[in-house]
């Protein structure tokens, strides 16, 4: 019966951190020894109070961890990549304030448009991205939309799933009806580059749409 214990101050995480510590130090033993052991394996979170702890014969306190910064912030918390960031990641594109979509995409990002049309090729830096997104929402009439499919995480990178649809201005006959992956590098919380993929049929029709 494996026994993980950790030890922190009083104060020093969250509930939820705790929960989250608990849960790694698991799926870190099992990574390692199987997960015949996870039924098994026992993760605790201790605490002690600030100032019972001594360092090189002085009194460590909760708080001068907290001003020292080893504790992790609730900012860097806040930048880690997850689904509900992914989606603010979004969400701020369609505000149309650059100083809003700023804090998820960075200045210096490169985004890939797939296929050979008038669309495609690299986008480089946030303005270059921003005039191309503006650029989707002219030649479509603002009918373009993504809706979501699935969400794929691991480390700095994403890749949402998306099913795109839309017609071109000015004729409603000619639409666009494909699934796409968009692949995202992250670096402190913001996008820093994307690429489209398409796969069959679709890459066709992504050109043709575009044409």
């Amino acid at each position: 019966m494996p026994v993980i214990r950790v030890t922190l101050l009083e104060g020093f995480a969250s509930a939820d951190q705790k929960g989250e510590i608990a849960q790694e130090l698991s799926n870190s033993l099992a990574s390692v020894l199987g997960d015949i052991v996870r039924p098994y394996t026992y993760a605790l979170v201790d605490e002690v109070q600030s100032g019972a702890w001594s360092i090189q014969g002085g009194q460590l306190m909760t708080e001068e961890m907290m001003r020292s910064g080893i504790a992790t912030s609730e900012r860097q918390r806040s930048l880690r990549v997850n689904e509900d960031r992914l989606r603010k990641a979004y969400d701020a594109l369609a505000t149309g304030d650059r100083n809003v979509i700023a804090e998820y995409w960075a200045e210096d990002m490169a985004w890939l448009v797939p296929g050979h049309n008038q669309l495609s090729g690299w986008k480089r830096g946030l303005d270059e991205f921003l005039t191309f997104m503006e650029k989707v929402g002219i030649l479509t009439d603002n009918s373009f939309q993504m809706s979501w499919e699935g969400v794929i995480i691991t480390g700095d990178l994403s890749a949402d799933i998306r099913h795109n649809t839309g017609h071109r201005a000015g004729d409603r006959n000619k639409r666009l009806d494909i699934d796409v992956v968009h692949i995202l590098r992250w670096r402190d919380g913001k996008v820093v580059e994307g690429r489209g993929v398409i796969s069959g049929d679709g890459t066709a029709q992504f050109d043709e749409f575009w044409s």
